[in-house]
């Protein structure tokens, strides 16, 4: 009974995480209704695999595992203004599922050290940065010979995700000398490019 006790209380403290990346990460609200609990289930589910996780090669297809899953199940929700549709429904981009999952996986693995401290140390240097608006606008300005044409996350497709964390890890490299990990990185430009914007 004990241990049931104990298997219980450590699901629904998995469970509350992801919600609270779920929260963090902002990106619910431009989902169709009832998306949240397929969501979680999903990323509950997919997060049991973490241990497993031992290298870059492995990351790389958990997380293109989730997205291909997130693109192809999860819906945008329509917008409307005064009564007419200004956006119809359609599936999710690739750079909102992985801006998700990599929010989500932050707060999980990086923040909370889950599932246990050893696979967190582990797999905390193959997490990637979440890409959101302000930050893609900032890799634009810094690599313009890279010729990146998404304007929003949504527009941020497989092959530009994979190049924007390529330019992620370069920028590491030339101004941290690699001393920092892309998680790291994620939380320093976050605070760099949100919070001073709001602040101002």
């Amino acid at each position: 009974m004990e241990n049931d006790v104990l298997k219980t209380a450590a699901e629904i403290k998995q469970k509350n995480v992801i919600d609270m990346g779920l929260t963090f990460s902002a990106m619910i609200r431009l989902f169709e209704k009832n998306s949240k609990r397929r969501i979680t289930g999903k990323l509950y589910n997919e997060f049991q695999k973490i241990d497993k996780i031992n290298t870059a090669e492995n990351f790389t297809a958990f997380h293109d595992n989730f997205c291909s899953w997130f693109t192809a199940s999860v819906k945008n929700a329509e917008k409307t203004r005064d009564g007419k549709i200004i956006k119809k429904s359609g599936y999710a981009a690739y750079g909102q599922a992985a801006k998700l999952l990599d929010v989500v996986l932050k707060v999980y693995v990086y923040y909370s050290s889950l599932p246990d401290v050893e696979t967190a140390e582990r797999v905390r240097s193959y997490l990637n940065t979440s890409i959101d608006n302000p930050l893609l606008k900032h890799l634009k300005k810094a690599f313009p010979d890279e010729n990146i044409l998404a304007k929003t996350v949504e527009q941020i497709d497989q092959e530009t995700y994979v190049k924007l964390q390529r330019l992620i890890k370069t920028e590491i490299k030339m101004i941290y000398s690699d001393k920092i990990v892309p998680v790291q990185y994620d939380d320093i430009m976050w605070n760099k490019l949100n919070r001073t914007a709001a602040s101002v």
